[in-house]
């Protein structure tokens, strides 16, 4: 017992570690996730432009789960901003819809989901009827409406529709991202044991007394792990395909070439946390402290836009934040290259820096 107690007191930054994970779970289950997500991006088609829909939007827009990012959207920029994984509802009111109102009938209103999120966005489309109901009720209070319906009950009918996942299975959103977690844990925890398994086997000098550059060896360590990481991706698909009934709409060449800059990334990630950690114990810890934030703040598990600005910031300087908005979009959405690009140029951006800090830090950590 008291060696373990001298161990554990030379060991510092593993202590250190073990002591922040607890802090970190708490900060994001505490503050970032949120159950019942709050301002969610909003599009409005409002074909009527009158004073009932005015009012319904803004009582919408007030109650908080809604926020009402374009008022004056048009069908064909909805639908891209929300194939683009910027919107999660597109309200559509009707032509007509006050005058069908004032005649007696009881008009429709569109609200429109994006399926491919697995948050608990519905539960905000839970609170739009009520909503709606209460701006009829202040609208027939002002005597806007023929006389003869005064007293009836009147109110709109709500149709929801899921666009990318009608079916609401939540295995269509759950396994296109887990190609992203299982990348993520397997290429940064083995890459983040690179360097520190060479120190700790005594082959770290061999290594030092070949005319390899750093470049050289980092090439010749990822390399491998770069195969692997397709065999996954390979595997994943495959499976969903062919045991899940998973629906594929989009290309699959697109959904290969774009995760080449989220394996460099995660591979690069691990790199680094080898050349950071004295011990493998450290480098699995370090992985373990990315790996958590990566399927909380990313927008796998919870919805993305729901969570405050600062958890938002925070996520979109992972890798996996973007690869989700990829692999969904191609995976339901059918999205192209053109729709796509702007999350895999994030990509190709991070594991540019990644690959850059990584070679600097890999050679001061030889010299």
């Amino acid at each position: 017992m008291h060696k373990e107690f001298t161990l554990i007191r030379r060991d510092r930054g593993t202590v250190a570690m073990l002591l922040i994970l607890p802090v970190m779970m708490l900060v994001l289950f505490g503050f970032a996730i949120q159950l019942d997500p709050k301002l969610l991006p909003t599009a409005v088609i409002d074909h009527d432009q009158s004073p009932l829909t005015r009012s319904i939007i803004t009582n919408i827009e007030a109650s908080g789960y809604f926020k009402v990012v374009d008022s004056n959207a048009t069908e064909a920029k909805a639908e891209t901003e929300m194939s683009e994984g910027a919107l999660t509802f597109i309200l559509t009111f009707p032509g007509g819809f006050t005058r069908d109102f004032v005649r007696g009938e009881n008009p429709q209103i569109l609200i429109e989901v994006d399926g491919s999120d697995p948050g608990n966005s519905m539960n905000a489309v839970s609170h739009l009827q009520p909503i709606i109901d209460q701006s009829i009720i202040e609208f027939t209070s002002k005597g806007l409406t023929t006389p003869y319906l005064q007293g009836k009950k009147r109110e709109a009918t709500l149709i929801v529709h899921r666009n990318y996942n009608e079916t609401n299975k939540s295995v269509f959103n759950i396994v296109p991202g887990l190609i992203g977690v299982l990348l993520t844990l397997t290429l940064v925890m083995i890459t983040s044991t690179a360097i520190t398994s060479e120190r700790e086997a005594g082959t770290m000098e061999l290594l030092l007394t070949t005319p390899l550059k750093p470049a050289e060896i980092i090439l010749g360590k990822v390399i491998p792990y770069v195969l692997v990481g397709y065999v996954q991706l390979t595997i994943i698909v495959a499976f969903g395909l062919l045991v899940i009934g998973l629906p594929f709409e989009g290309s699959m060449l697109l959904l290969y070439l774009a995760s080449a800059p989220f394996i460099v990334a995660n591979l690069m990630i691990g790199m680094l946390f080898s050349t950071f950690a004295r011990t493998a114990m450290q480098a699995v810890i370090m992985s373990i402290f990315f790996q958590l934030p990566s399927m909380f703040i990313t927008g796998y598990v919870f919805t993305f836009y729901g969570m405050p600005g600062w958890a938002r910031n925070a996520g979109s300087l992972l890798p996996m934040t973007y690869y989700m908005r990829i692999v969904r979009g191609i995976f339901l959405k059918g999205s192209d290259t053109l729709t796509l690009m702007p999350s895999i140029l994030m990509l190709c951006a991070i594991a540019t820096v990644l690959v850059v800090v990584t070679s600097m830090k890999f050679r001061k950590t030889l010299d």
